[in-house]
């Protein structure tokens, strides 16, 4: 067996189901000195049930300072050092990043495999155009509501990440700013009770409450916008005109003529206040 020299393997890892892990994954955990997992519990698991008997240690957010310079150092001395996550491809939206980062700065190899992603397995089952697309991960825990006002911009599709406690929230706070746009919320992928559900941001809030579906890790998918083009000055004065006209509030009428016209809240927003003013 040649020996595999002094670098860091990036091991993508099943998202649940324990088949959907590549031939060459497995032949580097068993030949690495020393395998890094985010929960060496659940890893473990793993490593059975494909009969690996590699060393493990973890590695996860609030690993120190100090074990990130260890393991370093392990790799500077010629050894192997395999990276695993819980679930899909280390370091994307996951704290794998903090030792990629530190190997690229001492000089380490760094060898990428192929595998697993949540965001790319919904996105191929979302069904919308992909010539570009937006990757945010896990919102912020604070601040949910004004990062979710920020995507309604984009017109693309936009992945994100989300915890079963605030899937609710979310869908919320998505059908205030964009009760229009399509969703595709993947439950479960790739487990035995996986589900892809799809439609508008109000329909999937009722039907994940209705159904106590707020269980397991969700990846969701956001449709793009409606991609209209901005439109000239008159015709949002116009617009202007009509909403503020009804009575509706500047928050309100910012947020439908941005929906309709494709101009930024920011902007229409400062039309309004403009308007108003005059």
């Amino acid at each position: 067996m040649v020996k595999i020299k002094g670098r860091l393997y990036i091991c993508p890892s099943p998202l649940g189901n324990l088949e959907d892990i590549t031939l060459r994954v497995i032949r580097v955990l068993r030949e690495a000195d020393l395998i890094a997992a985010e929960d060496t519990r659940h890893s473990k698991k793993l490593l059975a049930h494909y009969d690996i008997h590699t060393p493990i240690t973890s590695f996860h957010q609030h690993t120190s300072q100090k074990q990130t310079e260890k393991l370093v150092a392990a790799m500077l001395s010629g050894k192997s050092l395999a990276l695993i996550s819980d679930a899909g491809t280390p370091a994307i939206s996951d704290p794998g990043q903090i030792l990629v980062k530190a190997c690229i700065d001492q000089g380490i190899e760094v060898d990428p495999l192929p595998g697993p992603c949540a965001a790319i397995v919904a996105l191929s089952a979302s069904g919308f155009p992909l010539a570009s697309f937006t990757f945010r991960g896990f919102l912020p825990r604070k601040g949910m509501d004004k990062a979710v006002a920020g995507l309604a911009e984009i017109e693309h599709p936009v992945v994100l990440y989300e915890s079963p406690r605030r899937i609710v929230p979310l869908l919320f706070s998505l059908n205030q700013h964009m009760p229009e746009r399509d969703l595709l919320l993947a439950r479960e992928l790739t487990k035995l009770h996986q589900q892809l559900l799809r439609g508008k941001p109000a329909q999937l809030l009722d039907q994940v409450q209705a159904e106590e579906l707020e269980r397991g890790e969700y990846t969701v998918v956001l449709g793009p916008g409606q991609g209209n083009h901005p439109q000239p000055d008159v015709d949002l004065m116009a617009l202007a005109t009509k909403y503020l006209g009804q009575n509706m509030s500047t928050r309100d009428a910012a947020d439908r003529i941005s929906y309709e016209t494709g101009v930024s809240r920011r902007e229409v927003y400062k039309l309004l206040n403009k308007k108003k003013d005059t």
